[in-house]
């Protein structure tokens, strides 16, 4: 292990208590049905939820800020008003349903982070259907898994993406709409037949102002019907549809306004914050806590279709009352790297991180660059997202914050299913309005994420303290996080032993100081294949099936896989063997 790296993660590791107790491996038992003790509630009064949908919340306040700009893109200037954004997605919502679509059904959006990005989130919740984001990265294969998984029955592609939509669509053999938006200079390439512009459709299918539009789309909507199903791989396997409501997205919105958590301030007429917009829109970190936090108070999104430094930077230098949203490896990259100067980072108004845990070290070096607060978030998928989160005077760079408000926790002990006192590591499990309805078609998935009493079981292992501050230390579920980016084991071994001279493989999460984890996979050659199967050929074999950040870094050729009694691999042991003999 080089040296920079041991230093990072034994910082980590002394951040977060890691040898406070020792880790026992044992199945977890089902939640204890006796009194429950030792439940922790949050710090934060308890905020009144809101009634009402995702779109009639971020338009509530609209007339303060109705011209300001709601979003921009970050590389050609191209912009929205909040004014253009409220009647582009009416006209989207109205054309959708004039198209023979139906609230409750599902439309899913494959694309980069663009000004039109938001105007699908909210045209589709606006017609009371459900919105699905697919990964602009994803292969053919990954694409068709969501498109028959959610049953989709449109598509908004931006053209980068849409050869591989159209194989997909050709493999699932169904009759799926697909409208295509325009290019990052504002024109249509040339469309294969049965493909729709996406300005065509809005124009062809609506029209009128904003007033007539809001009395076509006059019906009143069911708050706990879904409005977002992203897909995420929860504590095991395969990815799976994730069930968020309106009541479930705008109530953790609500419980993050307080102001020692929230550091966006309502705009006014001299006064707006920008919120650069570099996670994806498709994850719910970027579409809930970026986007809709955002855009409630007025502030302004400025879009990058993927993280690139040079106009990520021009887009600090140049706007002011900044509030970053980032993963791990950008506060990293804004402590340590060259190409960053006091310039770009003067404006910082606040930086949040999540997705996967920071180090304090990072943290630190940053604020030695720029004092200003950094804090910590914690959340899933399944809690649209936010759990946890660092006050703005926070010291405590390790921790993942306190609870937001509504919100209750409890430790289970790993071995016994019994809940424990502060200073104790166990699986942090969660209450409260935000959590998800459901895992779509999954009900027994469902039912081993959350109990009969609503706990959500997150499969990290945490504690917290004196204080109410809560800390994760480790991981019970199996999935690799890299750059934030949830890749499941299962997912790359299914690909491994499809190879016609594997015999064997199993996956697990290498340590990497750049991306956090990234995947090594251990396989058994076929007895024909020992001497023939070579490392980078399987390797490119599973890159041309996944996206990017699924690729498997390392390729160890074994004899055999540490196994239980009953066939399962063993992923502790696993992981000690990748990290001991190839960090």
């Amino acid at each position: 292990m080089n040296l920079a790296r041991s230093r990072v993660w034994r910082v980590l590791a002394q951040d977060c208590r890691l040898a406070r107790r020792p880790m026992r491996v044992s199945a977890r038992r089902p939640l204890s049905a006796s009194v429950e003790t030792n439940i922790v509630k949050s710090p934060f009064r308890d905020v009144t939820l809101p009634t009402c949908t995702v779109p009639e919340l971020i338009w509530e306040h609209l007339d303060r800020w109705a011209d300001k700009t709601a979003v921009e893109c970050g590389i050609t200037g191209k912009s929205y008003t909040y004014a253009e954004l409220k009647l582009l997605s009416r006209r989207l919502a109205f054309a959708l349903l004039k198209s023979g679509l139906r609230p409750g059904d599902v439309v899913t959006v494959v694309m980069p982070n663009i000004p039109e990005y938001p105007v699908a989130i909210l045209g589709i919740m606006e017609a009371g259907m459900v919105v699905t984001g697919i990964n602009p990265i994803y292969s053919s294969e990954e694409i068709l898994f969501q498109l028959k998984d959610s049953g989709s029955n449109v598509v908004i592609v931006h053209p980068d993406q849409l050869a591989n939509l159209l194989q997909a669509k050709e493999k699932l053999g169904s009759s799926i709409r697909v409208i295509c938006v325009h290019d990052y200079d504002g024109r249509h390439r040339s469309l294969p037949p049965g493909v729709i512009a996406f300005s065509d459709f809005i124009d062809g299918e609506s029209g009128g102002d904003d007033a007539d539009l809001g009395r076509l789309l006059g019906v009143r909507q069911d708050v706990d019907s879904t409005a977002l199903l992203p897909y995420s791989s929860g504590t095991t396997g395969l990815p799976k549809g994730v069930c968020l409501s309106h009541k479930n997205l705008t109530a953790n919105v609500s419980q993050a306004s307080y102001p020692d958590i929230n550091p966006i301030e309502f705009a006014t007429k001299n006064y707006q914050d920008t919120v650069p917009t570099i996670l994806p829109l498709f994850h719910i970190y970027g579409a809930s806590v970026v986007m809709m936090r955002s855009l409630v108070r007025g502030a302004k999104l400025v879009t990058l279709p993927k993280f690139d430094p040079k106009p990520f930077l021009k887009i600090l230098e140049t706007n002011d009352n900044i509030v970053l949203y980032v993963v791990p490896p950008i506060i990293l990259f804004l402590s340590s790297h060259p190409t960053v100067s006091s310039l770009h980072l003067e404006r910082l108004k606040l930086s949040m991180t999540g997705g996967a845990p920071c180090s304090a070290a990072d943290i630190d070096r940053l604020r030695e660059r720029k004092p200003h607060p950094i804090i910590q978030g914690y959340g899933m998928t399944e809690s649209s997202p936010l759990l946890t989160q660092g006050t703005l005077n926070s010291t405590k760079y390790a921790s993942i914050g306190k609870l937001v408000s509504n919100t209750e926790a409890k430790i289970l002990d790993i071995t016994t299913g019994n809940s424990l006192p502060m200073n104790e590591n166990g699986e942090l499990c969660f209450r409260g309005p935000q959590i998800m309805k459901c895992y779509h078609n999954r009900p027994e998935a469902t039912a081993e994420t959350v109990d009969a009493d609503g706990w959500l079981r997150t499969g990290d292992v945490g504690y917290f303290d004196e204080e109410g501050d809560f800390f994760v230390v480790d991981r019970i579920k199996e999935l690799i996080k890299v750059k934030g980016f949830q890749v499941a084991p299962a997912e790359l071994e299914g690909l491994l032993r499809e190879h016609p001279e594997v015999s064997d493989a199993a996956v697990t999460a290498l340590p990497c100081s750049r991306s956090g984890e990234v995947p090594i996979a251990f396989v058994i050659p076929k007895p024909a294949a020992a001497e023939s199967l070579k490392e980078v050929a399987l390797q490119q074999y599973v890159a041309e099936k996944v996206a990017p950040y699924k690729q498997i870094s390392k390729i160890v050729f074994v004899e055999s896989i540490p196994k239980s009694a009953t066939g399962k691999i063993l992923r502790r042991q696993l992981k000690e063997i990748a990290q001991k003999e190839y960090c």
